[in-house]
């Protein structure tokens, strides 16, 4: 399901890994799509968002449209046009960046000739510092305590760094001058990145970072379809009680085949659930200006009191609460388990299977009726450079980002996708491949810090996934529901949201295994409130003014 330009674990166009997918509570520490809000406008007007400039593409297979349905591709074209012009993009310095992994390190610049080919098309020694996406959160601020930190900064929207605004004022470059309004169309495939992308580049008002974009689609749940047709169930339910009929119909513990296993440790499952119940997508903006977190919404204890029911009725396999995501993969795989819950990528490693059927739930609506599906923030992470005023530097930064972020179908992407003929791909049949070898060099990073629109082209996939996953898309879109603070800034939310949402997501999750009553939530929401929730609903409001 994804454009080739990474190994088989991701999915989408220079996408994160499925490990880092969209989730409800596991996530609450994100810009996006996580409770609190993005980074727009801390102080102050926001300067005019880049004009966008809808970049050349080839003809899609199936075409996409602008609310967030992606086009599809039956392969990538090996003779696309060239979109960086004007001469050496780099000046032949070293370009040091620090980027957040999710894999092994890629094989060392002597042995990699992926990196090599990097180095010549943009003219500049890549020198990735690469952290792992299990020690970013402690590495980046002894990085930044230590003034330790590269020319070139990546940063996963879904961290919730400390005080970034002020962060990015006091080390990072303004980059509003060359990119704001039509000063971006000096580096055209920035000019392609749509607004709700470069929303997530703006701190204190003003652009400091870069977007990578993402897909507008959270979670999703998976369904082994053989499975679940063979016990004579239904794959598409479209109502709480037909999804609990699936359950039923599906749960064999005696043959070690369970309906559910929804990973605690990313509540992915009760993101589902909170949808089909109408919870809203983190807040509600009222009328009047002021905003009502999820939580406090009617639905939400009994969303969550129905994740419990469904586990206290045996659905669940018994090892859930300590179950690893490679464990309940693999069961999923082998048909001991019916639907899983997880992000939109991890639609990329059930694709890249060509013995496995498969399927996705489609939204549903618990009593029926039109469904919700919560939206996601658009961007995966931001690229920022480090203070200087040397528009030499800032423009050499803005080129190498233009070059990575080269649309689908262009020369430039083809290389960012497959590197060199021979060590990294082959064709066959005039059809791309990646080599092992190739999926493994371009664990680089680069493809994660800076791109546009993604679209969905794994010729290599499973026959019709893409396909299979743009029917999906069609049906989710009309049913997204956004979150109003997605790209408003609480300076409670920076400094205390990750242990407010902790202990939130500990009450939900102690709800889920029966430890808890339902009822318990309502002492959990007030006491979220009284720590900083009620505090960030009133920062909200007072940024929606500032930035409006």
């Amino acid at each position: 399901m994804s454009t080739p330009n990474l190994s088989r674990r991701t999915l989408f166009k220079g996408a994160a890994l499925t490990a880092l997918s969209g989730t409800a509570l596991n996530s609450l520490t994100a810009c996006s799509p996580g409770t609190g809000g993005g980074s727009t406008a801390a102080a102050g007007k926001a300067v005019p968002v880049p004009t966008y400039v809808s970049p050349v593409k080839p003809k899609p297979l199936y075409a996409g449209n602008a609310q967030g349905v992606m086009d599809v591709y039956a392969a990538f074209p090996t003779n696309g046009p060239t979109t960086v012009t004007g001469g050496p993009v780099g000046d032949g310095s070293d370009f040091n960046v620090l980027v957040m992994t999710y894999g092994q390190p890629a094989p060392p610049l002597d042995k990699n000739a992926y990196w090599q080919l990097l180095n010549k098309e943009l003219n500049v020694n890549v020198k990735p510092q690469l952290v792992p996406a299990a020690d970013f959160a402690t590495k980046f601020p002894a990085l930044v305590a230590g003034n330790d930190l590269p020319e070139v900064v990546s940063i996963p929207i879904y961290m919730n760094v400390a005080r970034l605004p002020q962060l990015a004022q006091a080390q990072f470059t303004d980059l509003s001058e060359y990119l704001s309004g039509d000063a971006v169309k000096k580096y055209p495939n920035l000019a392609g990145i749509q607004e709700a992308n470069w929303l997530n580049g703006y701190l204190n008002g003003r652009i400091y970072g870069v977007p990578k974009s993402d897909p507008v689609f959270t979670s999703t749940l998976y369904t082994k379809t053989d499975v679940i047709k063979q016990a004579g169930g239904n794959p598409q339910p479209t109502t709480l009680a037909e999804f609990k009929d699936l359950a039923k119909a599906v749960n064999n513990p005696k043959a070690g085949i369970y309906a559910f296993c929804g990973g605690v440790d990313d509540i992915t499952f009760a993101e589902s659930l909170m949808m089909s119940f109408g919870v809203p997508n983190k807040w509600t903006q009222k009328g009047d200006g002021t905003f009502v977190s999820s939580y406090e919404h009617e639905q939400f204890i009994p969303a969550v009191a129905a994740v419990a029911d469904l586990h206290a009725s045996g659905y669940f396999h018994p090892d859930t609460a300590t179950m690893s995501k490679v464990q309940r993969d693999a069961l999923f795989r082998s048909g001991k388990l019916a639907v899983v819950a997880d992000g939109n990528r991890a639609m990329g490693i059930i694709a890249d299977d060509h013995a496995l059927e498969f399927g996705m739930i489609a939204p549903f609506a618990a009593e029926g009726g039109k469904a919700a599906y919560w939206q996601g923030g658009g961007a995966y992470a931001i690229t920022m450079l480090k203070k200087t005023t040397d528009k030499k530097r800032i423009d050499r930064f803005l080129r190498v980002l233009d070059y990575i972020a080269a649309p689908f179908g262009s020369r430039e992407s083809f290389v960012m996708s497959y590197g060199a003929e021979g060590s990294d791909y082959t064709v066959k049949s005039g059809v791309p491949v990646l080599t092992t070898r190739g999926q493994r060099e371009q664990d680089l990073g680069l493809a994660y810090i800076v791109g546009g629109p993604q679209v969905l082209c794994d010729p290599q996939g499973a026959p019709g996934a893409d396909k299979q996953y743009y029917d999906w898309q069609q049906k989710a879109v009309p049913l997204l529901v956004p979150n109003p603070a997605a790209h408003l800034y609480s300076q409670t939310y920076n400094t205390k949201g990750s242990s407010l949402e902790q202990k939130m997501r500990d009450a939900v999750i102690s709800v889920f295994l029966g430890r808890s009553k339902a009822s318990s939530l309502k002492d959990a929401v007030a006491t979220w409130k009284q720590s900083g929730g009620d505090q960030m609903a009133r920062e909200y409001a007072d940024s929606l003014k500032k930035s409006s």
